[in-house]
């Protein structure tokens, strides 16, 4: 699936240019975490099929490949509330994931619910997806300061456990085990090493799949003057060395 997504489409007619390419879950903004050249999957559609021809998934009538009688067919959500792009996400997705033998059924949740659902999200059978499950979810992340993200794969987030933020439900002891190394060292050059370990598990096994890196987007009235968004606080971030014409913004 990573190799069937065509990212720049993503970037080019879903957020009209206003994103980067970015495989992992560390932006540019990221001091540390940030890996300037990650293993990223290619966009391959043709290597996709063949892998997945190769591992006995063979395409039905209708498209869709099936295997030992389970079918590849997702339910897909997302958080659509005011965020419309997603619906374009959506859209290139279901037709990238098609050209491979993949349909995905777009269910998205009414608005205000679709986090409150992740943590009791049921997925639908391998004979087909039903309404209001999810196989796929997906939505923006980001960090504050600091890189770890500890939180969104580690074994004792996987809900009702911590703060319940591992929706993916994935437990991996070696990934737990860079994850308290790099939480255990003030060493910004070690810290880094184990993000790139870290990298290297989510490049391989994929519990999740980055899209883009989102530009986020500031406006400011004319006469107002040094304003310097921050991609972690946004607005914010220097308040106090704001100045405007004649005093008034």
């Amino acid at each position: 699936m990573a190799k069937a997504i065509d990212h720049q489409a993503l970037i080019n007619e879903a957020r009209h240019g206003f994103a980067s390419l970015l495989c992992t879950d560390h932006g540019l903004a990221m001091l540390l975490g940030y890996e300037a050249q990650p293993p990223c999957p290619e966009f391959n559609p043709a290597a996709a099929n063949k892998l997945l021809g190769d591992n006995g998934w063979v395409k039905g009538a209708d498209g869709v490949r099936t295997r030992g009688g389970e079918r590849l067919e997702f339910e897909y959500s997302t958080n659509a509330a005011g965020e419309p792009n997603r619906i374009d996400v959506e859209a290139i997705l279901q037709r990238n994931m098609q050209a491979i033998g993949i349909k995905l059924d777009i269910e998205n949740p009414p608005p205000g619910t679709f986090f409150a659902s992740l943590p009791k999200g049921k997925a639908s059978p391998p004979t087909g997806a039903i309404s209001g499950r999810y196989d796929i979810a997906e939505f923006g992340s980001g960090f504050t300061y600091d890189p770890d993200d500890a939180l969104m794969l580690a074994c004792d987030q996987i809900p009702p456990n911590g703060t319940g933020s591992n929706w993916d439900f994935y437990c991996n002891q070696t990934l737990d085990t860079l994850y308290q190394q790099e939480q255990a060292t003030a060493d910004p050059g070690a810290r880094q090493m184990f993000f790139k370990l870290i990298h290297q598990i989510y490049l391989t096994e994929f519990p999740f799949i980055v899209l883009y890196s989102p530009t986020e987007l500031s406006i400011v009235r004319k006469g107002t003057h040094n304003v310097q968004p921050s991609p972690i606080t946004r607005d914010a971030v220097n308040i106090w060395e704001w100045w405007c014409d004649g005093g008034k913004c």
